[in-house]
């Protein structure tokens, strides 16, 4: 989601930042001070119309304040963080105008690679060392510019993210608003989700019958007792028991024969004359 917002930021009610408020910022660099959001407090913010400036909300807050602000008038030493179209930037607020402020933001993230003291830095397939030059938070994430420590502006910048993977082509002219759009197109990239996998539908009994195949089908649908519980596994195969019964019914009949044997042996018969006299008797 592309914000439109700002927020105002002043130093905390502590004396050990009593040194820098209401200072320059000429007199910050001169004095080798930085400009530390651990120094601040958020005081107020709201959003707004993505054409407002920074310039006219300096001129509302300084006229008059909003009900919802908790912080004092606006001052110099104060901040004005603004977020147009979701890329953040911070205003220092200053004699005669707004000063950006590189580097005000913290990135959220505990394995960020870069910040704006960064020096020294190697990039994958560069050649030579690189330092941070400028930095801008589009959706809640920190990009930079970072310029080339042997080559100095005469080069262009790589533009990354806090990680030191780029995020744009190369340029000469900062965060323009090409620039910008690049970024935002590798954010959306990095949004996309992986294409999900299709699951199969879950299948009628029936249509599981005509896809496991014909032998499945045929030991299955003869050893299910009805076809409600054919799903594909032959998991209903004759019992033990019954191997057993069979057994014994063939023990039976055998110990029949031998009985007939010898019967028609002792009456010197053969067994099937036997069998027929012994069936005739039974008729009677």
């Amino acid at each position: 989601m592309r914000l439109n917002q700002y927020a105002v930021y002043q130093l905390k009610a502590d004396t050990s930042v009593r040194h820098l408020r209401y200072k320059s910022y000429q007199y910050l660099k001169e004095n080798h001070l930085r400009v530390d959001v651990e120094h601040y407090q958020q005081v107020y913010i709201t959003i707004m119309p993505k054409e407002k400036k920074p310039e006219e909300i300096r001129s509302e807050l300084e006229k008059k304040l909003p009900a919802r602000f908790t912080g004092n008038a606006l001052n110099i030493s104060d901040i004005i963080a603004v977020t147009k179209e979701g890329v953040s930037t911070a205003y220092y607020v200053d004699k005669e105008g707004l000063v950006v402020i590189p580097g005000f933001f913290r990135s959220s993230s505990s394995t960020a690679l870069l910040t704006m003291d960064t020096e020294g830095f190697q990039m994958e397939g560069r050649q030579g060392s690189w330092m941070a030059a400028d930095e801008t938070v589009i959706d809640g994430k920190h990009f930079f510019l970072l310029v080339s420590e042997k080559y100095g502006r005469s080069a262009a910048y790589a533009v990354v993210d806090d990680q030191g993977r780029k995020a744009a082509e190369d340029t000469f002219q900062g965060f323009d608003e090409e620039t910008i759009r690049q970024i935002w197109q590798t954010i959306s990239l990095g949004h996309e989700k992986p294409p999900e996998i299709s699951q199969k539908p879950e299948m009628e009994i029936w249509q599981k019958y005509y896809e496991n195949g014909e032998y499945l089908r045929s030991a299955e649908a003869y050893g299910e007792q009805n076809y409600d519980m054919i799903d594909g596994r032959i998991n209903n195969s004759a019992k033990e028991h019954t191997k057993n019964r069979s057994g014994k019914r063939e023990s039976v009949l055998r110990r029949l024969r031998e009985k007939q044997e010898e019967i028609a042996a002792r009456y010197g018969k053969n067994p099937p004359e036997q069998a027929q006299e012994d069936r005739e008797r039974n008729r009677k």
